[in-house]
């Protein structure tokens, strides 16, 4: 998977990757899991409330990436975030362990840990294809999401296993214990590729990356797939426990936990579909390709819910989600492959990207919960799958557009 080119550094990043994943799974899984049983009837409306909570701090902390990166660089930056993050996990874990009621000690530190998953959204694309030199953006990203897909599985089964009978506060602990390998490596271990010059416009960080969503471009195209994602397709990955409960599947943790590793392991194949659709199509409309998977696999996963039920119900489940995890990846290192090839400088295109997500995905959060909690979840992912086609369409349509009305003056 690494080849000897890219020697020691590559490697050491790829394992510490795959440690802070396997550690990220343990703690997400827990988090949401506590979200969900601390008020089962409520309980889809509490997960998305936490993660909201998260994601408004991350909005708030993405346009300041390139000033900081400016000041710090990307990789000693990246390198006191992951430490950032063992800490703040490490201090939630232990106020659970020492009794404190865990859903309040959760809304507590939530805000801490969207600055810094803020800052780790911009920041670890940008370090992924440094140490994996040699590859595009898409190429490099995909290439790890094997790795970070094998270990977010084993993650999600092991915390299935574990935390029904674990003392509480372990999948915390686990989350800040996991992380420091990858912090130690970011540190020490500089890779061979080029990491990006970090440039920013003193004081205008908000004023540039409103620029990028308001103004007609490639990358505006890109960040408009990007929002109908996260309102129709992202929820999926953060409501599985509360999708899980609604299926009602006992013991619910471990069949969230297997739902979990299905989705991740999926992963696996994106670097295949990224190289597939490559060959084919440039990297938006492979992205509006891969998207529209994902919105055909959400209305196989409401058939299958009208079809079956109990185990059988949650095994296809199982196999449609790792389909949909190889979509969704897919779609997502085409993405920042389109992201930094549309002319705007590479930390602030990121940054973008991940500035449109964070601020859309509460809106399908908010969705997605309430038609959880008041409708159920078939009515749910056929909104979503509606949502998420149209949005492609629209993309498609806006690419084409573009596309004739930049080949008419070469024509001419």
């Amino acid at each position: 998977m690494v080849s000897t080119a890219r020697g020691l550094p590559a490697l050491a990043f790829v394992i510490g990757t795959a440690l802070s994943t396997i550690g990220a799974a343990l703690g997400i899984l827990e988090a949401t899991y506590i979200a969900t049983v601390s008020d089962p009837s409520r309980g889809a409306l509490r997960t998305a409330f936490m993660i909201t909570l998260l994601l408004a701090a991350s909005v708030l902390t993405v346009p300041q990436v390139p000033r900081l990166a400016s000041r710090w660089g990307y990789r000693r930056l990246y390198a006191l975030t992951v430490g950032a993050t063992a800490a703040v996990w490490a201090v939630t874990g232990l106020a659970v362990v020492a009794g404190l009621p865990r859903y309040p000690t959760l809304l507590v530190a939530v805000p801490f840990m969207g600055v810094l998953t803020g800052l780790g959204t911009v920041l670890a694309p940008l370090l992924c294809r440094a140490y994996l030199s040699g590859d595009s953006m898409a190429g490099a990203y995909a290439r790890l999401s094997v790795i970070m897909g094998l270990s977010w599985g084993a993650g999600s089964l092991l915390g299935g296993h574990l935390l029904q009978t674990a003392p509480a506060g372990l999948g915390f602990l686990s989350r800040a214990a996991l992380a420091v390998p990858l912090a130690a490596v970011l540190a020490l271990c500089p890779p061979r590729g080029d990491v990006p010059p970090a440039k920013a416009r003193a004081g205008r960080a908000w004023r540039t990356l409103l620029h990028h969503v308001s103004t007609p471009s490639p990358l505006r195209t890109v960040i408009t797939l990007t929002g109908f994602v996260g309102i129709f397709a992202l929820p999926y990955l953060t409501l599985i426990v509360p999708i899980t409960a609604a299926l009602r599947h006992v013991p619910l943790i471990s069949g969230a936990g297997l739902l979990m590793a299905g989705t991740a392991v999926g992963q696996v194949f994106s670097p295949l579909f990224v190289t597939l659709l490559q060959r084919r199509f440039a990297s938006l409309p492979a992205a509006v390709l891969a998207s529209l998977v994902c919105a055909a696999l959400l209305l196989a996963f409401a058939f299958a819910s009208f079809v079956w039920t109990g185990e059988n119900e949650l095994a296809i489940w199982v196999l449609i989600g790792a389909g949909f995890g190889a979509a969704r990846y897919t779609a997502k290192a085409l993405e920042l492959d389109a992201a930094v090839n549309s002319g705007v400088p590479d930390g602030e295109a990121v940054a973008t990207l991940s500035f449109v997500k964070g601020a859309c995905t509460p809106i399908g959060l908010l969705l997605w919960s309430m038609l959880i909690t008041f409708a159920s979840v078939e009515v749910t992912l056929l909104v979503a799958s509606a949502g998420l086609a149209a949005g492609c369409a629209a993309v498609w349509t806006s690419y084409n557009r573009h596309a004739r009305a930049t080949a008419a003056p070469s024509a001419s």
